[in-house]
């Protein structure tokens, strides 16, 4: 079972981060995001697709937790963590991780297995590998955060 997290960088790392604009409201940490053509932050909205690993932060200089959601048009504070790093990332409700999963974008900011991928949904990156168990299959399961090491 996931312990509760209260930071999404998981170890002491070499942090890079930015600041940037969040283009739609509902940003959680520890999900996917990337840039729309405007220049502001939005969900990661491709299942198994390419992205940029840049993972929406905790906002700690403003007093919020990784439970604080992102308005749009919000300052985002975001990771930028390299191969190697490990980050708390949130998990889709409905999955069970094991240590060593590989994980991809669940196309809606969250991440899932790499196996479950459904019709018409095609792989083209894993971002992640899982270094926590993380069961999520239990009713009234909501999406969690869980460690992971950027591949």
């Amino acid at each position: 079972m996931a312990t509760t997290k209260r930071r999404i960088q998981s170890k002491d790392i070499t942090v890079s981060t930015e600041e940037l604009v969040a283009a739609e409201a509902g940003i959680y940490p520890g999900m996917l995001i990337e840039l729309n053509s405007s220049g502001y932050v939005k969900k990661h909205a491709t299942a198994g697709g390419r992205a940029e690993i840049l993972i929406a932060m905790e906002d700690v200089l403003q007093g919020n937790t990784v439970a604080t959601v992102y308005t749009s048009g919000g300052i985002v504070t975001c990771l930028l963590p390299k191969k190697g790093d490990e980050v708390n990332i949130l998990i889709e409700a409905g999955q069970d991780i094991a240590i060593g999963d590989e994980l991809i974008s669940a196309g809606n900011g969250t991440f899932k297995k790499a196996s479950d991928l459904e019709s018409g949904e095609s792989l083209s990156q894993v971002l992640f590998k899982a270094v926590e168990a993380c069961d999520l299959t239990a009713s009234g399961a909501a999406n969690t955060l869980c460690s992971a090491r950027v591949m």
